[in-house]
C-alpha cells in the first residue's frame, strides 16, 4: 500500500478513534455509496453520509468502543486517480469485551480534496452484537 494511502486511512482510522461522525463523513466523495450482504445505499450528497457516519460513531460508542485498528490485506492502483484497498478492522471495546473484527473494501477516488471513498463495500461483517 502506498504510503498516501496509508495516511488516508489513518486518518479514517483516527477519525473513528474520536468517534467523529463529521471527520469521517469528509473522507468521502459526494456522490458515494456503500454496499452490504443487505444493500445498496447510495449517498446523492453530503447530509446522508455524515449522518450515517455520526450514527454509526453513536453504535460503536454505545457498545463499548475503545479504539479502531486495520491491517491491509490487498491494495490495487487503477491510474493515477483511482484504487482499491481491502482492509481488516478490529474494533476494541471496553470491560473485557469481545473486540468486534469484520473486513471492509473500498474504491478510492482521488479528488481535488486529496484520495476519497466512492465505495465502501461491508463484507465478513458479522452482526455487531453488544
Amino acid at each position: 500500500m502506498p504510503t498516501e494511502i496509508r495516511a488516508f486511512f489513518d486518518r479514517y482510522r483516527d477519525a473513528f478513534n474520536a468517534l467523529d461522525g463529521e471527520a469521517v463523513a469528509q473522507l468521502y466523495a459526494v456522490p458515494s455509496g456503500i454496499v452490504s450482504a443487505q444493500q445498496y445505499t447510495h449517498w446523492p450528497v453530503f447530509e446522508p453520509i455524515a449522518e450515517n457516519m455520526a450514527a454509526l460513531c453513536k453504535l460503536y460508542a454505545d457498545h463499548g468502543f475503545r479504539s479502531a485498528s486495520y491491517e491491509p490485506s490487498a491494495f490495487i492502483q487503477q491510474g493515477e486517480h483511482c484504487a482499491v484497498s481491502d482492509l481488516s478492522w478490529v474494533i476494541e471495546r471496553t470491560e473485557g469485551q469481545e473486540p468486534w473484527r469484520f473486513n471492509t473494501t473500498y474504491n478510492l477516488l482521488r479528488t481535488p480534496e486529496g484520495w476519497r471513498v466512492l465505495l465502501c463495500t461491508a463484507y465478513e461483517e458479522r452482526r455487531l452484537n453488544a
